[in-house]
């Protein structure tokens, strides 16, 4: 095997080892990678504009912590108060639920082979036991262990003065990292670079702000709805919204159970309900995502969805932050090697000498 592959791979293993090593105190570095990637062009606008790095970059983050410290000053309080009080309503769900909505389950049930409604009934319930354990068993992990804390205390002092040094120095990185290329290599390991900063940052800029925008359209067509719940509800179908699918079905289900024991079986008020998120589906499809991400990103959801849950699973929350980058990377990666691969040839001579169909 080449020496140099051999290099490679074991520089990639220690590295991947020594995060997965770390991976409790990462959550501030990450963050504030993200914000000094997000904030570079901006910076880079003020350079043209005439100011020096140093001055734009404290520019930038003071403004844009201010920014969001005033945000979750006013927005905050209104958000948890509908947060808390959502939560303070669960159990009347479900004492609503096993009152108006389980005996007509039971009676479909009833129609069903025993034996089969049986199992179905035991797994069902050894899974939310599972599940409730698993739940249980984390949260008491992480109070213990005071990490939470620790992040906390980390994203409110370290991840500004992060973002300020990467930010500061973030093009001399890029060239420092650019010098060290192979130079044999470099110009198709840069071109390959651009791909991928392409990727990223239509999926994470444009994903924001679509994000965004989901959120507060969700939240004011809700709260004008006058449905209980309904900003917190909205805005956190929003911002889920950058997983394929899961944010809309979580926001949609939360919204018509929500719905369904305010109006009850009313077809009207639930229509309206239904008709917000359909809206919102339409918007988002048709003019939000293509206007603000376009199609650069060329990301599978499936592919999306299943490196969020790898992330998720290997660094936790730290690794939901990851999964988009990383799954960007490796998507730009395996397209190369099949392009590689299709020019090759070993393709062409196996394409050539296959048997006829």
């Amino acid at each position: 095997m080449n020496r140099k592959l051999i290099f490679w791979i074991c520089f990639i293993l220690l590295a991947v080892l020594f995060f997965y090593s770390v991976r409790d105190i990462l959550l501030p570095f990450v963050i504030g990678i993200l914000f000094a990637y997000l904030l570079d062009p901006i910076a880079d606008k003020f350079q043209c504009w005439g100011l020096s790095r140093a001055t734009a970059t404290s520019l930038i983050v003071v403004s844009f912590y201010s920014f969001a410290a005033l945000l979750t000053v006013l927005v905050a309080p209104v958000l948890f108060e509908q947060l808390y009080g959502f939560l303070k309503q669960v159990p009347t769900y479900i004492s609503r639920f096993n009152l108006e909505i389980l005996p007509h389950m039971k009676q479909k049930m009833g129609q069903i082979d025993p034996k089969i409604a049986q199992t179905i009934s035991q797994e069902a319930g050894v899974f939310l036991n599972k599940l409730g354990a698993s739940v249980g068993a984390a949260l008491e992990k992480v109070l213990k262990s005071g990490l939470w804390l620790l992040n906390l205390v980390s994203l409110v002092l370290v991840t500004p003065v992060v973002t300020f040094y990467l930010l500061r120095d973030w093009d001399a990185f890029v060239q420092k990292v650019e010098q060290l290329l192979p130079r044999e290599h470099a110009p198709l390991i840069k071109k390959q670079w651009r791909e991928i900063d392409l990727t990223i940052a239509a999926f994470i800029r444009g994903q924001l702000n679509v994000c965004l925008l989901l959120g507060l359209f969700y939240g004011t067509a809700l709260a004008v709805l006058g449905l209980n719940f309904g900003s917190i509800i909205g805005l956190l179908t929003g911002l889920l919204s950058f997983i394929p699918y899961v944010g809309l079905l979580l926001g949609a289900g939360t919204g018509m159970v929500v719905a369904f024991f305010q109006y009850g079986s009313d077809p009207y008020h639930l229509g309206l309900v239904a008709g917000v998120f359909a809206l919102g589906q339409v918007l988002e499809g048709s003019f939000i995502t293509p206007k603000l991400v376009g199609d650069k990103i060329r990301l599978h959801p499936a592919w999306l969805i299943f490196g969020m849950l790898a992330g998720a699973s290997l660094f936790g929350f730290v690794g939901v932050f990851i999964a988009v980058p990383l799954t960007a990377v490796i998507g730009v990666l395996v397209r190369f090697a099949i392009d590689r691969y299709v020019s090759s040839e070993y393709y062409r001579e196996h394409r050539d000498n296959a048997p006829p169909r």
